[in-house]
């Protein structure tokens, strides 16, 4: 018996360490998606992420609170994706740009999720975004 439990756990622990998609192996969430904002010159508000490859944002977890409906950026169309999590949904790759109109004012509460393709599902970021100036970190 004895025997049997020192072979089973030496074959969990190696398959542990042979796991392709082991915990480890995921960037940190602000490495996996740089979010930026910045002013422009016409007064408008650019929001941004650099979504790393094998990462995605879904476009439904973009949250917006803060602003009125009329004064939230338009979401550019988003790839199709087949999701084991929410099944049939829409995503950004790569990079995603959104530009908030230059008469919105206050503070916004940024809202976005996204996973990677190995599997990991990463929980619902934000960050605030002071309209009348640059991004505060939260």
């Amino acid at each position: 018996m004895r025997t049997f439990l020192i072979a089973l756990m030496l074959l969990f622990s190696g398959l542990a360490q042979a796991n392709p998609f082991a915990q480890s192996d995921f960037l940190p969430v602000n490495k996996a998606f740089v979010f930026s904002s910045e002013r422009l010159d016409s007064g408008q508000m650019r929001l941004h992420w650099k979504i790393t490859d094998g990462y995605y944002l879904y476009q439904k977890r973009l949250k917006f609170d803060g602003l009125p409906v009329e004064q939230q950026p338009a979401l550019p169309p988003a790839l199709p994706h087949q999701d084991e999590y929410f099944g049939s949904t829409q995503v950004y790759r790569g990079e995603l740009e959104l530009i908030v109109p230059a008469d919105a004012g206050g503070q916004l509460r940024m809202g976005w999720q996204g996973c990677a393709d190995a599997g990991l599902c990463y929980p619902p970021q934000t960050s605030l975004v002071n309209l009348g100036n640059t991004t505060v970190a939260e």
